[in-house]
């Protein structure tokens, strides 16, 4: 393999609803979980943008609401469809995937097999956001990385990545396969079962949204050391 190429992808990007299935989406319970966490990842999108553009990486995400149908789900998860949508009938349904989850995943695999056709390794990063409280349960990190513990390059990379991230943030809470476990159902799961890991590498950033909401105080210092911790490990490597 060649030298590391880099893809930033975010799954949950906007809580968008396309206008045919806006009708289920028209109550007060469903309009506040749109707004909320659940329709999608707060902060995401905007953290997502700035690390492509710092890794010089190419960026694949998606803001058709997890609500409608969630990107980071297998096919056949109990969660790919809310409460909102898993109503509907199968025909229905399999519309939503082929218009809203095949094609971005089949661009995000495309993209890394161009790649890896090239004799380069590629060093995917899923942006995502998790809520401070959840259940009532309050979360006890800033921060985390989530990758596969069986796969050594992801757990040297995770490594590397928290020490560069601790110079720039020393006083916050940075875990590893925390609040969910790297090795967990979701996209990346699913493209380690595509490429082996001499091949590609699936790193997932979860930032806490108490740090990434519009008004809190954290936001840009946050922002701005997320990136550019990730510029100069990525800078490191090269």
């Amino acid at each position: 393999m060649g030298r590391d190429r880099m893809l930033v992808t975010c799954e949950h990007a906007g809580h968008r609803v396309p206008r045919a299935y806006a009708p289920l989406f028209r109550t007060a319970e469903a309009k506040r979980a749109l707004e909320s966490h659940r329709g999608y990842d707060i902060g995401a999108r905007s953290l997502a943008r700035r690390l492509a553009r710092a890794l010089d990486a190419d960026l694949v995400d998606t803001t058709v609401s997890r609500l409608v149908i969630d990107l980071n789900r297998s096919r056949h998860h109990r969660h790919l469809f809310s409460e909102f949508t898993r109503t509907l009938d199968r025909d229905a349904r399999e519309r939503i995937v082929e218009l809203y989850y095949r094609p971005p995943r089949r661009r995000i695999e495309a993209a890394i097999g161009a790649l890896v056709a090239q004799s380069q390794r590629v060093v995917h990063i899923g942006v995502h956001t998790f809520t401070p409280v959840l259940h009532g349960a309050r979360r006890r990190a800033d921060a985390a990385l989530l990758y596969d513990p069986a796969r050594r390059a992801e757990r040297s990379c995770s490594r590397d990545l928290r020490a560069a991230l601790r110079r720039l943030m020393p006083a916050l809470l940075i875990r590893f396969n925390y609040p969910y476990r790297g090795a967990a159902d979701g996209l990346t799961t699913a493209l380690r079962r595509q490429f082996p890991p001499s091949a590609y590498l699936g790193i997932e950033l979860e930032v806490n949204q108490r740090h990434l909401t519009p008004n809190a105080a954290t936001r840009a210092t946050v922002m701005r050391a997320v990136v550019e911790g990730f510029r100069r490990w990525h800078d490191d490597r090269r």
